[in-house]
């Protein structure tokens, strides 16, 4: 059965899914809804979607369709899944899942009142590399590592510094760096390590100088449950774009990381030297594509999630409490 669904949202990040939707082929856009006109104009175009509309009640209350892909910006998400599910549609929806832990519980909640699928896509859980890296932890493949360092540098400062860029808006997107960048690469801590016993950050706006922005620096160091503590460090002012990962034991180091081309790469280091043990080609748009045909498996087959809308929400509360241990200067237990 071919499902149809209506994409809310046309941003960059709308050939990624459209990309994965068709790769997959179970579903298929009827709808394209964006605030601007001319960009749904142009996806509808681009991808032969025949309806467009500015607005996304428009679309939910089309009863030919069974899904929506939300990708608009954070502070919609809430009522857009919410008002989708309560239409009878299932929702995949772009992380982070909203602007806050309390909103975020409210979508799973709408999810198990209506009885219908809701779906976070934090596709970084679907990479290859990191999903061994994952089995390597759990299994004690590799041993538990004691301390570790994840980082994350762009040049986001232009739109930063750009007043009528979205970017970096607490009231639209949550806020700044952390939330923004942030939300994948704490997700995936939690992916690797559980649950977070306390949190220590100072996460502050250093160069874009625009008050009505978030912070474009930041810096997290998160205690997990598990024993390892791991400083999470991002950087939207600088323009050397690298992301990665390094976790220490007492005599071997794991690290992740991605190439100019595309690629991710796990590497273990030990005394005899180091070795790739994987690399994951184009790892980006195939996670993506990976984590949509599970949404896509969800609604055919009606099985569970690979992981919870209660672990989304704890991602969200982590976020919540790394801003909460920035603004009182302290260290924040995880309740």
């Amino acid at each position: 059965m071919l499902l149809k669904g209506a994409l809310l949202g046309a941003g960059s990040i709308v050939n990624d899914h459209m990309d994965g939707f068709n790769q997959d082929g179970r579903g298929k856009f009827i709808w394209v809804c964006d605030s601007d006109l001319n960009r749904a104009k142009e996806i509808a175009a681009k991808y032969g979607i025949e309806k467009i509309t500015t607005d996304y009640r428009e679309c939910i209350n089309d009863k030919d369709l069974d899904f929506v892909d939300i990708l608009a910006p954070n502070f919609l998400h809430k009522p857009m899944a919410i008002e989708a599910m309560e239409q009878g549609l299932a929702v995949l929806c772009e992380k982070p899942m909203a602007l806050n832990a309390a909103e975020s519980s409210d979508m799973a909640e709408a999810s198990k009142k209506t009885g219908k699928r809701l779906f976070v896509k934090y596709h970084q859980r679907f990479d290859p590399v990191h999903a061994l890296a994952k089995s390597m932890l759990l299994s004690g493949e590799f041993p538990r590592p004691v301390m570790g360092l994840a980082t994350l540098f762009g040049n986001h400062l232009p739109s930063m510094m750009n007043p009528s860029h979205w970017r970096g808006i607490p009231s639209l997107t949550g806020g700044g760096c952390l939330f923004s960048s942030g939300s994948h690469i704490i997700d995936l801590l939690r992916f690797f390590f559980g649950d977070v016993e306390a949190i220590s950050a100072v996460n502050r706006q250093l160069i874009a100088n625009n008050p009505e922005k978030g912070d474009d620096n930041a810096c997290v160091i998160l205690e997990f449950k598990c024993g390892i503590i791991i400083t999470f460090v991002g950087c939207w002012t600088t323009n050397a774009w690298s992301r990665s990962y390094r976790f220490w034991t007492e005599d071997k180091s794991m690290y992740i990381y991605p190439n100019d081309k595309g690629d991710n790469f796990l590497d273990i280091e030990n005394m005899e030297g180091r070795k790739t043990i994987l690399s994951a080609p184009d790892w980006a748009p195939k996670s993506h594509h990976t984590a949509i045909s599970h949404f896509l498996d969800i609604m055919e087959k009606d099985i569970e999630p690979l992981y919870s809308l209660d672990e989304c929400i704890k991602s969200m509360r982590t976020l919540e409490l790394a801003y909460k241990a920035s603004e009182e200067g302290k260290r924040i237990l995880v309740d």
